[in-house]
């Protein structure tokens, strides 16, 4: 058990909030006064009113998984069922397949230029491709969310727009606002301490903290202009996050959000995972922050484990057991599958049992939930019995918010697309993921902000990237729809 609320430091709080402060820039005059839209005309889906998107860390490898593929190197224990004609799935890696995979739609033909875990994991996070030129300026997309949707908050919503949980503990933590001002950067929980750290806050502790919030004026203490504190620029971002975390331990909403069942906590998973970061603590905390309607609409969700590249960066002894199992911030596709199949199974599971925000509508009718990764695994096993780093083709999974269940876009063999499974010559990409994100939750992603600090205007889904591929389509991914 942790030291109480009332008596930690600023910087304490802030840690056990899990937050890490990005790139920002702090001056206000540098944030963009208009937003225009490009020159293709855009009509945004708006099926979704949230989006939860779990970042499967490590790059599970998709040919066990999502694109199942038997090769010489298979495994013979996986049991293999059939969900759909092109779903094919191991019940022994997804024993509680029959909970979501009904329900999903996949995307098999994605490609990545980059295979390296920092730059795929910032790529999903930013939805362009890193370029370290302009990196200061680019915001999370999370943040270009929280910027658009900011317009729909209600007086009564303390919570971000925009929150996560555990990128902490990723290979690329949070890349904050950019050029977006700080209030926009998206508050990031720690499963590893918010529950015991804040669970039990009593009427006590909140005085106390309301107390010190008056007198002690914290925010002040990350003043640049202050004592010489070496938070420099990023002192801005330091207390939109600290005003929001103080907002939130102030709503009776938050305890509600804590209040997890050992009976949830055992159907989640978390019962057995041995991880510093709990992927069922991570799910049933999205799932009570949407549920609580307190003004959070986009919700990212790291698959973390032990951090580093994530437990499924397995460049050795895929299937290793016993002596020969992965360990430290690694698991074996034996265990990092089945704890991905459990909490992902149960979080679908309640949100298509809980009632949404319009009548008749569940919380999966109005929430798509997005599994993404950096790349993908190569098609054949290297000399260690694993798969490393693969860019041709990967698969991305979604789920709900408008989405067609049984949908597979896209033909791979070899590891390599033989049908993109759309309209465009071109592979499909994280950026596509992003528009689609974009699309569904009502927001044209054909926007551009002119006015930037490197005066390059920041497209909401670039066309044509610097360092990446010379073209890339303006489109969302319209076959998971229609």
């Amino acid at each position: 058990m942790g030291k109480r609320i009332e008596e930690l430091s600023r910087r304490e709080l802030l840690k056990l909030f899990g937050i890490s402060v990005g790139a920002v820039i702090a001056d206000p005059a540098a944030w963009p006064r208009n937003v225009q839209a490009q020159a293709k005309k855009i009509t945004p889906r708006g099926t979704a009113r949230n989006v939860i998107f779990i970042q499967n860390c490590g790059a599970m490898s998709q040919n066990e998984t999502w694109d199942f593929k038997e090769t010489k190197w298979t495994a013979k224990d996986l049991d293999i069922q059939k969900v759909n004609s092109d779903f094919l799935i191991s019940k022994t890696l997804f024993p509680q397949y029959e909970r979501w995979a009904p329900k999903a739609a996949l995307v098999r033909t994605l490609w990545e230029n980059s295979l390296v875990h920092f730059t795929g994991m910032y790529h999903s996070q930013a939805g362009r491709a890193f370029n370290p030129a302009i990196i200061r300026e680019v915001p999370a997309f999370g943040s270009v969310v929280a910027y658009e949707l900011d317009k729909e908050r209600k007086p009564s919503d303390t919570f971000p727009t925009f929150m996560s949980v555990d990128l902490w503990n990723t290979r690329c933590p949070q890349i904050g606002s950019g050029m977006l001002p700080p209030k926009y950067a998206g508050l990031d929980l720690n499963t590893s301490t918010v529950f015991d750290s804040f669970a039990g806050t009593d009427a006590k502790a909140e005085v106390d903290l309301a107390r010190r919030w008056e007198v002690l004026n914290r925010i002040s203490e990350a003043s640049p202009s202050g004592s010489g504190d070496p938070l420099g620029g990023k002192a801005d971002e330091y207390g939109a996050h600290y005003q929001y975390a103080f907002k939130i331990l102030m709503d009776p909403r938050f305890k509600k959000v804590l209040n997890v069942t050992d009976e949830e906590r055992q159907r989640y998973g978390v019962d057995k995972d041995k991880g510093t970061c709990k992927l069922g603590l991570a799910m049933l905390l999205a799932r009570n922050i949407l549920a609580s309607d307190a003004g959070t609409r986009f919700m990212w969700v790291s698959n973390a484990y032990n951090g580093n590249n994530g437990a499924a960066d397995n460049h050795d002894q895929i299937y290793g057991r016993g002596a020969l199992a992965p360990r430290g911030f690694l698991l074996p596709i034996y265990d990092s599958v089945p704890r991905l199949d459990r909490a992902i199974g149960s979080l679908i599971e309640d949100l298509s049992k809980m009632p949404g925000k319009e009548p008749g509508k569940t919380m999966l009718d109005e929430t798509m939930v997005v599994i993404g990764h950096e790349f993908g695994r190569t098609p054949d096993m290297n000399l260690n019995f694993g798969r490393d780093h693969w860019g041709p083709a990967y698969t991305d999974v979604f789920i709900g918010g408008g989405v067609k269940p049984g949908r597979t876009i896209g033909k791979t063999e070899g590891g390599k697309s033989i049908d993109h499974g759309w309209a465009y010559k071109q592979q499909p990409m994280k950026d596509h993921v992003t528009a689609t994100i974009y699309s569904v939750l009502g927001i044209d992603y054909s926007k551009k902000i002119p006015n930037t600090p490197s005066g390059r205007a920041y497209e909401y889904q670039q066309t044509a990237p610097l360092g990446g591929p010379s073209y890339i389509p303006l489109t969302d991914i319209n076959e998971l729809f229609v």
